[in-house]
């Protein structure tokens, strides 16, 4: 029997063929670029002067990065001091090696803040025989760091920072010493670019988190008494006992606020004012409800957060739901109870704003 092709299949055939011939025909392009590279997510923040191969390997397809040298390659040395970085891993031992053998495999994160002390920084580029490059830096001052891992805690305050060495990839072997002569931590090269709270929120036993009115406007809240995240020592009752001062700008359509200090459900300030600022020291323990404070006084210790709430109201509230100087408190309690004025309609909080600091007692 003869067997014929039928013109579907033939003409299927002639364009799967022309297309490979196509295909085949196309020559990969490559162009050379001088780009800048700003290093945020790694333990120490660079900037990286490179020229940069790419090769597109199908027509229109993505510029693929082939190779990469470096030209020049930085330290931001003014992004170091009171910086945070979060590494999280599951091997606590690979980044701290000095840690027992027990902590091998165990999933831990280190939170570390350097300190605004950190200076003296110099940072010299070597290149290898295989043509990689590394920085050594060295520095002086001091870091705090939270090591967390399966519910515990331990916190290191002061510990020197002596240098690191870092790659091209971004990882960072950073050395310190915690009073056990000099030891490294080895960073990846991805690592979280945190904040104070972050730090604050690790450190502290009480921090809150879970506040339900987080939508609402927010204004800010200082105090002469706050300085990096801590709260001076003259408020506590070992300080003075001493009430902060406290400032905030004016809201419209309020027509008084609610100031309480609050350490997780322990409540240890409330103040009833339709001004906008409280003089350092103006309220005592006994003077009572709506003017009355009491300072930190945490398990020895132990770090708490005393966080300040400030509530602007339109009206009078109708339910305060506060208890001085014990627990039971919930700052979504305390919210509620406040957003219901005297004449019973919701939505009396317009707005809030909150300040934090941590209370260590030695």
């Amino acid at each position: 029997m003869k067997k014929t092709i039928r013109p579907f299949a033939f003409v299927l055939t002639a364009v799967m063929t022309l297309g490979m011939l196509v295909a085949c025909a196309y020559k990969p392009k490559t162009k050379t670029e001088t780009e800048k590279v700003n290093v945020n997510d790694g333990m120490l923040p660079q900037v990286i002067e490179r020229e940069a191969s790419y090769v597109q390997k199908t027509k229109d397809g993505e510029w693929e990065l082939e190779k990469a040298e470096i030209l020049k390659w930085e330290l931001s040395q003014s992004e170091i001091p009171d910086s945070v970085r979060i590494i999280s891993t599951d091997d606590a031992k690979s980044v701290y090696p000095a840690l027992d053998d027990s902590f091998k495999g165990r999933k831990a994160a280190f939170y570390f803040r350097f300190n605004d002390d950190i200076s003296g920084i110099q940072a010299t580029v070597n290149k290898g025989a295989d043509g990689s490059s590394t920085m050594d830096v060295k520095m002086q001052g001091t870091a705090d760091v939270v090591f967390s891992s399966g519910g515990n805690k331990m916190k290191f305050d002061g510990i020197k920072v002596l240098g690191a060495l870092i790659d091209a990839d971004g990882s960072t072997d950073l050395k310190v010493d915690i009073g056990q002569g000099e030891a490294v931590l080895k960073a990846p090269a991805k690592v979280k670019n945190a904040g104070l709270k972050d730090f604050m929120a690790a450190q502290s036993d009480t921090f809150i988190s879970n506040e339900s009115f987080k939508d609402l406007t927010r204004f800010d809240v200082t105090s002469s008494l706050v300085k990096r995240g801590a709260w001076d020592k003259k408020i506590s009752t070992d300080g003075g006992n001493t009430s902060p001062d406290l400032k905030w700008d004016k809201i419209d359509g309020a027509s008084r606020y609610v100031v309480i200090m609050i350490d997780g459900n322990w409540l240890h300030m409330d103040v009833f004012t339709t001004d906008t600022s409280l003089a350092e020291g103006a309220y005592k323990r006994r003077g009572g409800e709506g003017a009355e404070f009491v300072g930190p006084y945490p398990p020895r210790g132990s770090t708490h957060t005393y966080s300040v709430f400030v509530f602007a109201l339109k009206n009078e509230p109708g339910k305060n739901v506060l208890f001085f100087d014990c627990g039971g408190n919930n700052i979504n309690e305390i919210f509620k109870g406040l957003d219901t004025d005297s004449s019973g309609s919701q939505g009396n909080v317009i707005a809030y704003g909150r300040l934090d600091g941590n209370y260590t007692s030695k």
